[in-house]
């Protein structure tokens, strides 16, 4: 696979991860314990992206002296700080689209204008197997962008390659004019909090998918289904799916993939392989005592409130990559409820979609983020799942 640059610098909130309910829900704390009017989401969209202070100062009334600024500002960050992590999550697809970044042996940065400690908090906790060359935020006496000095910081810190290796991806107008003033090439996300359109200065990825096609080069890659296990199994996972399939008599079919699975990704192989993927979240506790794999339309957004209402347990959270790969031996975007054969396994509690369990036919991923498999449903529950509680919400 070859690669059109060796250097890629990426924005934070808006283009890697959704930081906006929790920015928001801090702001109007600085707000609320001031009497102040508060803003909706929908403002807060277009506040972001300039700095904490400038956020804050927005938010406030018109000609708020520094001194109120200071203050607000100061009780943004402690609250902001203790609750960085309760809603934001990375957009589906990216933390797959980094590992093959870093595998592909590109050097990823990420050049933000948070406040530095929230920025390295917030990349160490949503992507810690990624040895980024640089993690850039908001820090005392350092310009903010769209300074071109974070552009020069960053080649420093990557071995000082060319400008022509490198580029910058954000979701606004500020992150491609830090680009054009540090002279390096831009790309302008589609998801963020801005509405970006194409411009003879950058190129739009409207897609986690299309962004993988800018940076690498090539699309989307899908193979053929064919009905025989990989001839080299990649992990001890995927080994013991296809054994278990051969000893229970279990017949299939599968695709080969690039790796990094958007939403965008799972339609091209589902119409490939003739049956809608299906998503699978690992949960689990405050404690980290109790494990749970909910398989679900992928289609169909996962709300905390109903899955932890219909089994009648306490809030639940996503569990770490480190459990993952431990209780299911699924490797980091490929959860998939064929892991209940792995040894350390019977520890996590397997819940189905009433619909997932009503179809006639089932695809997911078979432990790997490279191969999808497709087989009958009723084989799924009454041969490879049977003896394994299930519970079906």
């Amino acid at each position: 696979m070859t690669a059109p640059y060796k250097l890629i610098l990426f924005d934070l909130d808006g283009t890697l991860l959704d930081t906006l309910e929790d920015l928001a829900a801090a702001v109007n704390h600085a707000l609320s314990v001031r009497g102040l009017p508060l803003h909706s989401l929908q403002e807060y969209r277009a506040m972001v992206g300039h700095g904490v202070r400038n956020l804050v100062r927005q938010a406030l009334p018109a000609g708020s002296d520094d001194a109120l600024i200071d203050a607000a500002l100061a009780d943004f960050k402690t609250f902001y700080t203790a609750h960085i992590d309760l809603h934001t999550r990375p957009y589906p697809g990216i933390q797959e689209l980094l590992h093959d970044l870093h595998a592909a042996g590109m050097l990823l940065a990420v050049a933000s204008n948070k406040f530095q400690a929230g920025t390295e908090k917030l990349v160490r906790e949503f992507f810690p197997d990624i040895p980024f060359a640089a993690i850039l935020g908001n820090r005392e006496g350092c310009p903010l962008k769209p300074d071109p000095e974070i552009v020069a910081e960053v080649l420093r810190a990557a071995g000082d390659l060319s400008r022509e290796e490198t580029v910058m991806v954000g979701d606004s107008r500020t992150d491609m004019l830090t680009a054009a003033n540090g002279g390096i090439s831009a790309i302008a996300v589609g998801w963020g909090y801005r509405s970006m359109e194409p411009s003879e200065n950058w190129r739009l990825a409207g897609s986690v998918t299309e962004l993988r096609t800018l940076l690498f080069g090539r699309p989307f890659y899908v193979g053929d289904p064919v009905s025989a296990p990989p001839e080299r199994p990649s992990t001890p996972l995927q080994k013991l799916v296809y054994e278990t399939f051969a000893q229970l008599g279990i017949p299939f079919s599968r695709v080969d993939t690039d790796p990094g699975i958007t939403m965008e990704d799972c339609a091209q192989i589902s119409g490939r392989i003739g049956v809608d993927i299906v998503k699978t979240v690992f949960l689990c506790n405050r404690q980290q005592t109790a494990f749970y794999l909910y398989v679900m339309p992928a289609g169909k957004p996962f709300v905390t409130r109903d899955f932890c209402a219909a089994l009648g347990i306490p809030r639940v959270s996503f569990a770490s990559a480190d459990k993952l790969l431990e209780l299911t031996g699924a490797a980091p975007g490929a959860a998939t409820i064929l892991s209940s054969v792995w040894p350390a396994s019977s520890g996590v509690r397997l819940v189905l979609d009433r619909s997932v369990a009503a179809s006639s036919a089932f695809a997911c991923t078979d432990g790997t983020p490279t191969c999808f498999v497709r087989l009958a449903t009723r084989d799924l529950l009454e041969k490879y799942l049977r003896g394994r509680g299930i519970d079906v919400i």
